[in-house]
């Protein structure tokens, strides 16, 4: 029971400290914190119960607790309590604690049946510490180590925090789960074999050599064992590669048919083999153990603790590809270094059993069993009130506004509204905020999400999605740009200028670009705000747009056109778009600048043609009898006017007319 109470206690005060800072429900952190300390209590019952080999009940604890979980979770989510306001991932986490609650009362229970003794002090079994810490130290380092990849994940690679206390990679954690969910064959096979193949040769041999065996038994002993673990190890390899190869192989066609992430196929592949060698470094580790080698689990749990979160730094660093790779690196190096100390067990194992035969290990010491005394004569109470005032003090402060952080009364009025006639959130009694916002974050002039100047209640604009609008003004009205009430300009949020004090500065123009006299963009010379006319030329001559002296017309800035050095194109269109030969916006033909033709008000006149003499049917520059624009074909000839004869002249580049008659000559 001492155990129990010491888990309870520190899973309490762990769980309120991580999630006490959090932004969310008072509701959901307890249920939080009910579920994290029941949860560590039914690891420690569900351990007792296996040292029990009850199974059986074990079995049937644990998966009715999470039959309970379902139904209330399913009945939760079907039917709301709505007098409750909480939203559904409270429900379901109430329901998976109430579940996990119920699975900790049953095996709770068979314990204190199976174990009927009173024990002078349930806190005695801190007084091992003293001889076996290097057991708490492999439990940590391997723990930690194992799941270290995960924690420099969340500092190094694609992470975001989830209501102020919840750090999650959600792709790099799913992949990891079902890894380890991959894994479990080894491990039930792993269980098995130490009850049913392991166990009975382990006791056989230190039998032999602790009490009747001679040289020789002990020796055949050893190597039964030593085949035992040999054959079953390197089975239960073969039997886990080849689950986690198959469920590589598949894994393509799978995450395809659900549409899942490529990214978390990627991820899932190579998590894969890390878990596998991670899963046979705790094997190990617990194989270590049974020849009570602790000085090897310190070691190997060491090193995997240091290079788990060495290359998975290192190659977090390196980029989003490379993530899962630095976990695999160190699971691999960690197992190889495991398997190739292993053997190395069994060649001074005689030796060292009977060495160590004749020590005794001292275990407890007077400090620590004081400690225990002092926890069974019920002190911890005192410890857990006092953490719990000075925590729920820490807690009880007021803000500078003068607001109680639990009451949430104001202490200048007594009441729920400041002096400024605002609550603890900044709302008067109207529902609104300063900033014109009610809790549902609508606005009470626009009645939208957004205010008169574009931004949202979080201060964010409409148009930019930042803190400042398209001239940087933020909701205060300052510039981020110019670090100043001003933009660059030299106006105000408002429009007025700092030197005028009027919404034109002094040269006539406002902060929209209008000049005051003509009301337009241009002023009178017919120039803007930054000295451009409308045909794009500053006043040094040089078009903006087309990077030249030129416009898009081919004209420069005083009307000329770059290749007939005239005021007119050839066409005879000038600057203005006026045709100068016909003296209308026409050539000609009847188009326009632009190609389309007066009369169709088309790109195509009445016979098809466009401006620049390309038919429309034939997308040539001849019609489908064979003229062209002008009515010639194309030797030049009008209709009715091309001389006889003439297609006998016309020879291919082998010299033959098209009569087929040689006339190139010799």
């Amino acid at each position: 029971m001492g155990s129990i109470k010491l888990i309870a206690i520190l899973a309490f005060f762990v769980s309120f400290i991580f999630i006490k800072n959090g932004d969310l429900s008072i509701p959901y952190k307890a249920s939080f914190v009910f579920l994290f300390v029941f949860m560590s209590l039914s690891w420690i019952s569900m351990i007792f119960i296996s040292l029990l080999k009850k199974y059986h009940f074990l079995i049937f604890s644990f998966f009715f607790g999470n039959f309970i979980s379902m139904a209330l979770g399913f009945y939760f989510l079907k039917y709301p309590v709505t007098f409750f306001e909480e939203e559904p991932i409270f429900w379901m986490l109430l329901s998976y604690g109430i579940g996990i609650f119920i699975n900790f009362i049953l095996t709770s229970s068979y314990i204190l049946r199976a174990f009927k003794g009173k024990s002078e002090n349930d806190f005695e079994f801190l007084t091992y510490l003293k001889g076996y810490f290097s057991l708490v130290l492999i439990g940590f380092f391997y723990s930690v180590g194992v799941w270290g990849h995960v924690f420099m994940n969340w500092i190094v690679g694609d992470s975001y925090r989830i209501a102020g206390v919840f750090q999650v990679s959600p792709l790099y954690e799913v992949a990891i789960f079902y890894c380890y969910c991959i894994s479990i064959p080894s491990i039930v096979y792993f269980a098995i074999f130490l009850e049913t193949k392991f166990l009975p040769v382990y006791k056989e041999y230190y039998k032999k050599i602790c009490k009747t065996g001679t040289y020789s038994e002990i020796e055949n002993s050893l190597s039964k064992m030593k085949q035992t673990l040999y054959q079953e190890i390197l089975y239960g390899m073969e039997l886990q590669f080849l689950i986690s190869l198959t469920c590589v192989l598949l894994a393509n066609a799978v995450f395809t048919y659900f549409d899942m992430d490529i990214y978390l196929l990627d991820l899932f592949r190579i998590s894969v083999f890390s878990t596998y060698c991670a899963t046979f470094v705790s094997i190990l580790i617990t194989l270590y153990l049974y020849f009570d080698l602790r000085i090897h689990g310190i070691c190997i749990s060491l090193f995997l603790l240091f290079s788990n979160f060495f290359f998975t730094y290192i190659f977090g660093r390196l980029g989003k590809q490379y993530t899962g790779v630095g976990f695999f690196i160190a699971s691999f190096l960690t197992f190889g270094i495991a398997i190739f100390v292993f053997p190395k067990v069994f060649r001074n194992l005689n030796y060292s059993t009977m060495f160590w035969q004749n020590f005794e290990y001292k275990v407890g010491g007077n400090f620590v069993k004081n400690i225990t005394k002092l926890f069974n004569k019920k002190v911890y109470l005192g410890i857990i009130l006092l953490f719990l005032l000075l925590l729920g003090g820490c807690a009880s402060y007021y803000s500078k506004n003068g607001f109680n952080n639990n009451t949430k009364h104001n202490w200048h009025t007594m009441g729920i509204y400041g002096k400024d006639g605002l609550d603890s959130e900044g709302y008067a009694a109207n529902g609104f905020n300063r900033q014109g916002f009610n809790r549902k974050h609508m606005n009470q002039s626009t009645k939208t999400a957004y205010d008169l100047n574009g931004f949202d209640y979080k201060g964010i604009h409409r148009e930019t999605k930042k803190a400042y609008d398209e001239r940087g003004f933020n909701t205060k009205s300052y510039n981020v740009f110019t670090n100043s009430p001003y933009d660059k300009d030299g106006f105000n949020h408002e429009g007025i200028h700092k030197v005028t004090g009027k919404p034109y500065n002094e040269n006539g123009w406002d902060v929209y670009g209008i000049n005051e006299k003509t009301k337009t963009e241009y002023d009178e010379n017919g120039w803007d705000i930054n000295g451009i006319n409308k045909r794009s030329f500053n006043r040094d001559g040089w078009n903006i747009e087309t990077k030249s002296k030129y416009d898009y017309a081919g004209f420069d800035f005083e009307g000329i056109h770059k290749d007939t050095k005239k005021t007119y194109d050839e066409r005879g269109f000038d600057v203005n778009l006026h045709n100068v030969f016909t003296n209308s916006p026409y050539d000609k033909n009847g188009f326009n600048y632009e190609g389309i033709h007066k009369v169709t008000g088309k790109e195509y006149d009445e016979n098809g043609w466009n401006y620049y003499g390309l038919h429309e049917k034939t997308k040539t520059y001849y019609n489908p009898k064979g003229y062209n624009v002008d009515g010639l074909d194309k030797d030049g000839y009008e209709k009715g006017k091309r001389p006889p004869g003439l297609e006998d002249e016309w020879m291919d580049k082998n010299g033959f007319n098209k009569k087929g008659i040689y006339i190139k000559g010799y």
